[in-house]
């Protein structure tokens, strides 16, 4: 990777001029303003030993941090932040036995407006004069000695962080020399951030809280340390400090890391949302976890149900179909089932039931199983589903008996009509008889359709064994009156290999509706042109694909996603109909739980596809 020069960096002035020049012989990084590194040269990467591409995006450890008590990089940081240029000498340990000093120089990069949004560093490695000078590092920067024995100290810290008493674990000696320092001296920079913010939450939520962190004691050895933050509350019950303990865990860091990790994930995942209801039982059903939402949905502390049998928040009349479900999908553990979704009646702890609906999976821990199960409180919704499922009835029904009752004076009207025609009339009479005849004959139509639209849903609970050929057939010949029926051309392809079951009167619809569609939608016959509808039929496994094509006038590409729309038609010009027929296969389609489609071409024809699965036998 090629490193940028510095005028990418957009620095101003003779001494940008000067740096730019002598770029190839200075050592030089530019963080942005919140110090993480953005450039560096290659004389920078040489000196630390690092390739670019690990060292861009990092914290700079030689200027470390704001965080840390040391004078001279508390000093560096307060210079800059007022936006003046620092100098001065800085320490950098790569490892035991590589170590350097630097005189370095930091300039703030200001933009337009004056605010800093970068820091240019410039360092001269003098190592080699300071170790001349044997002088020590701990006196020449200042630094407090490192204490490395944590787990050997009680540490109060304020919201800052900074220590203000240190305590051993026995509380007989004090530490003096670590009050007034920060935690952060102490740990590495990687995981200020995440103490930065357990203190944070325990200071504002006044609850204990933990993080853990590595330390290498040497080149070869890393351990993890896990503390604990608890809040010590004044008499005003606010938090006035925080204590921090600190325990060894062990010195195989990446296995503990890892298990710390899940332990925390399932901390925050099960304990800390109260939106969704989470409980967790062995093998045996019986309570073994909770959360604050199954908390708050049922009503009980969590001592009052843990170790306790889940059976305790099933409703009473569905507790032996609630625990035969629990105890089927347990005994499919081994067939790695996940997922089951179950729907039953819990009962709160005043006695009150609530439908949930929640899924449950199942795991291993050695030879133990345990369930989980995820649950939501449906009351709302049942409610809302119910209210839906009436208004639905109610409209069908309306719909119905409001079609049958402006059916019956079309039928007088037709009757008077016929009485009319006996009468001796005129031709002119006798034509404006014929049309109002057409016109009520439309009518009836449309009120026909229209009940038969609103019992659709009633219409599909009867179900029976359907003969896909002898039904086509029975179609067919309803439609025999049709005008142009005779010159129609029929080819009929069916493979049934089993018993399918499903509403013989709903098919009987679908095949009538798409028929009768290819029927008035043929071309005029011609010695080029003969009608022809195809029909075939193939079973699958669990479903059967129903296929009706035709080579008539087809549908335009623009109007065909709206043929499925109630009253739409593509076109009024010498067609009897409705506009509710493909409205009424699409529902009957949906109502059977399959899918509909179509792909037509203007002047070649039109292709619908219907898929319905095969309904249980009804008993």
């Amino acid at each position: 990777m090629q490193a940028p020069k510095l005028e990418n960096f957009n620095l101003k002035g003779q001494n940008a001029r000067i740096l730019s020049t002598l770029e190839d012989h200075l050592v030089i990084s530019v963080n942005d303003r919140f110090g993480r590194v953005i450039y560096v040269n290659d004389n920078f990467c040489n000196l630390v030993g690092t390739s670019r591409n690990l060292i861009l995006g990092e914290e700079n450890e030689i200027l470390k941090s704001h965080l840390h008590t040391n004078k001279v990089y508390k000093n560096l940081w307060k210079t800059l932040k007022k936006g003046d240029v620092w100098k001065g000498v800085l320490f950098h340990k790569i490892s035991e036995s590589r170590h350097y000093w630097l005189q370095t120089t930091v300039y703030p990069i200001k933009d337009k407006k004056d605010c800093i949004t970068k820091y240019l560093s410039v360092y001269n490695d003098i190592t080699d004069y300071y170790q001349n000078q044997n002088i020590d590092t701990t006196v020449a920067l200042g630094e407090k000695v490192e204490f490395k024995n944590l787990e050997k100290v009680i540490l109060s810290v304020n919201k800052r962080a900074k220590i203000i008493r240190a305590q051993s674990t026995s509380l007989n000696k004090d530490y003096d020399e670590l009050v007034g320092s920060y935690i952060y001296d102490f740990i590495d920079i990687a995981y200020h951030d995440a103490i930065k913010s357990k203190i944070a939450e325990v200071f504002n939520e006044k609850k204990s809280s933990d993080f853990q962190f590595a330390r290498c004691q040497d080149s070869y050895n890393k351990e993890l340390y896990l503390s604990e933050v608890q809040p010590v509350l004044d008499k005003y019950d606010e938090v006035s400090y925080a204590k921090i303990t600190t325990e060894l865990k062990t010195k195989n860091v990446n296995i503990l890391r890892e298990l710390n990790d899940i332990q925390t994930k399932y901390k925050n995942i099960l304990k800390s949302h109260n939106l969704g209801i989470v409980v967790v039982t062995d093998s045996n059903g019986i309570i073994k976890e909770w959360n604050k939402g199954a908390e708050v949905a049922f009503g009980y502390k969590e001592d009052e149900v843990i170790g306790r049998c889940f059976s305790m928040l099933i409703s009473k009349p569905q507790i032996e179909t609630g625990v035969r479900e629990l105890l089927k999908i347990k005994n499919d553990l081994g067939n790695v089932r996940e997922g089951d979704t179950l729907e039953m009646n819990a009962l709160k702890k005043d006695g009150r039931a609530f439908p949930v609906e929640f899924a449950v999976n199942g795991w291993f821990c050695g030879k133990e199983h345990f369930l989980s199960a995820f649950m939501i409180d449906v009351t709302e919704r049942k409610s809302l589903e119910n209210r839906l499922r009436q208004k639905t009835r109610d409209l069908e029904l309306f719909l119905y008996r409001s079609a049958h009752d402006l059916k019956a004076p079309l039928t007088s009207a037709e009757g008077l009509l016929a009485l009319i025609k006996e009468e001796n009339i005129d031709s002119s009479t006798a034509e404006l008889v014929d049309l109002l005849s057409m016109s009520l004959q439309k009518g009836k139509l449309l009120f026909d359709n229209l009940a038969f639209a609103s019992s659709i849903s009633q219409k599909k609970l009867d179900v029976s064994a359907i003969n896909f050929k002898k039904e086509i057939e029975k179609s067919i010949e309803s439609l025999s009156g049709l005008d142009g029926f005779d010159e129609i051309g029929f080819k009929i392809n069916v493979k049934q290999t089993k018993r399918f079951y499903s509403s013989k009167e709903l098919l009987n619809s679908v095949f009538q509706n798409l028929i009768q569609n290819a029927i008035n939608y043929k071309k005029t016959l011609s010695t080029n042109y003969k009608p022809l509808i195809k029909i075939n039929v193939e079973q699958h496994a669990n479903t059967i694909d129903i296929i009706i094509s035709d080579n008539g006038l087809g549908i335009r590409k623009e109007n065909q996603d709206k043929v499925f729309d109630l009253y739409y038609r593509v076109s009024n010009e010498g067609v009897q109909g409705t506009g509710l027929g493909l409205y009424i296969v699409k529902c009957i389609v949906e109502d059977l739980n399959g899918t509909i489609s179509l792909d037509s071409d203007v002047a070649n024809g039109t292709t619908f596809k219907i898929t319905i699965p095969n309904l249980p036998k009804k008993k």
